[in-house]
Parts: C-alpha cells; sequence; structure tokens
C-alpha cells in the first residue's frame, strides 16, 4: 500500500478550521498520514490528534514554506511514497487523495494534480473558477501529490528567495516543469478552496470579503524576479530563474 503524507502548516488558524482540514483527511477513502506544522504558534488540540505533531519555534511569516518544507523532508526521511499538501484553511473534498492515486497508477506522472473548488470564508460555496488554473498554468499547493521520484524539488520549499513567498506555489511548480517531471491533472475539483483574492467574487459577482487579497498581491514579487537581484539570488537560491514558467505557464 502507498504511503502518503500530507503537510499542514499552520500559524494562528482557529480550531475549528483546523478540525476541518483534518477531518478532511482522515475521511478520505485511502490511508494518509498527516504532519501538522505548527509555525511558531502551537495549539494543543493537534497534539492530541492522530497526527504527527511538529512545533517549529518561531514563526516565519513565509506563507507557510518554511514548515511545508520541513514536514515534506520529514516525510521524505520516514520513507513515505508520496508528500500531498492541504493549506490549514482548507480541506478535501471525499475521493481527492484516491483519484489522484489512480491518476498516478494510469498515467505514471510522477506529479499529480486536481482543481479547486472555490468556497468563501465561511465555507460556502463560490460559483466562480479561474482561468489559470482551467488551463494547467497555476497548481495551487493544496491541489499537489508528488511521487518519491520527483522528491527530488522538496527542498524548494526552504530554499526559495523570501522575496518569492507570494508566488510560492507557482515558484514550486516552475521548479517542478524545470527538472521536466511530467505533471498530469485529473481536472476535477476536489479541494475546497477558501479564497480571499479580490478576483475570484469579482467573476463570481459578489463583493469581496473583508480582508481580501487585491489582484496585485503577485505583482511585487515578479517585479523583484525582473530585477538583476532577483536574477541573481534565484539561481543562486533554487538553481533557475523562475519568470519565464511563471509568466509563461
Amino acid at each position: 500500500m502507498a504511503r502518503i503524507a500530507v503537510i499542514t502548516p499552520y500559524h494562528k488558524e482557529p480550531l475549528e478550521l483546523l478540525a476541518q482540514c483534518h477531518e478532511s483527511v482522515v475521511a478520505q477513502s485511502v490511508q494518509a498520514d498527516h504532519f501538522m506544522v505548527a509555525d511558531g504558534c502551537p495549539r494543543p488540540e493537534p497534539a492530541s490528534w492522530d497526527v504527527q505533531h511538529v512545533v517549529l519555534p518561531r514563526g516565519h511569516d513565509d506563507f507557510g514554506c518554511t514548515p511545508r518544507g520541513i514536514g515534506s523532508l520529514l516525510a521524505d526521511s520516514q520513507g513515505y511514497d508520496f508528500v500531498a499538501y492541504l493549506d490549514a484553511d482548507n480541506w478535501y473534498e471525499p475521493g481527492h487523495l484516491a483519484s489522484l492515486l489512480e491518476l498516478h497508477r494510469r498515467t505514471g506522472a510522477p506529479v499529480c494534480t486536481s482543481f479547486r473548488n472555490f468556497r468563501q470564508p465561511d465555507g460556502s460555496p463560490l460559483e466562480t473558477s479561474e482561468h489559470e488554473e482551467d488551463l494547467l498554468q497555476h497548481i495551487d499547493t493544496s491541489c499537489l501529490l508528488v511521487h518519491r521520484t520527483a522528491f527530488s524539488i522538496l527542498p524548494v520549499w526552504i530554499r526559495m528567495p523570501k522575496r518569492l513567498v507570494p508566488l510560492c506555489d507557482r515558484v514550486f511548480v516552475a521548479a517542478l516543469r524545470q527538472a521536466r517531471f511530467a505533471i498530469a491533472s485529473t481536472r476535477e475539483r476536489t479541494v475546497a478552496y477558501r479564497t480571499l483574492h479580490e478576483l475570484h467574487y469579482t467573476q463570481a459577482g459578489l463583493a469581496p470579503p473583508p480582508g481580501f487579497k487585491s489582484g496585485t498581491l503577485l505583482q511585487p514579487a515578479v517585479e523583484w524576479l525582473k530585477t538583476l537581484e532577483g536574477v541573481h539570488d534565484s539561481v543562486r537560491q533554487l538553481g533557475f530563474w523562475p519568470l519565464a514558467s511563471i509568466l509563461g505557464g
């Protein structure tokens, strides 16, 4: 039986969101072990759940990249066959992991992915989609299942320049593509994704919620990549310059 580790970084998310996230992993039709990595703000409750509860001594303020990377490397060292990710405010729909495993069985692709089912902050459905996702140009972190044959990319979560963390999922996927790992998609919307992104609400004809994320959120990181410093630091830390892949999909 394939051993799957699901990595969830958390910081100050409400307990009810953490519980929903964890319960969705437990409820999958295939077994997976849940790694919950506290980024400097551990809660006592996850320590009593059936998880590997990892506590980092301080927060890193990097969109979950450091705890995600630490959890990934622990899964690698413990001999897991697959690593998947699930952000603390999201949850898996029933059958998510099974559909990704079946895709891997059929295609042999070392990276298998899904689409998102968009939700409002209260968890209610949001009738929208994302054009980049539909074209497989953007793959959200929570939609990834990575086979051991592609584990050489796992350290990217930790190595990426801090100026790039708003683009972290795009940088990680760019690294997978740079290494020429095949990426397959179920095209099924099996990840429930709470969104604060303005674009998703605009497309749905709704006003964005309080604390929404502007459409310009990623632009500073993109502009930094165009600078001499951005080129130098990304090549030094990642081994390649990710901008072409990020912009071109």
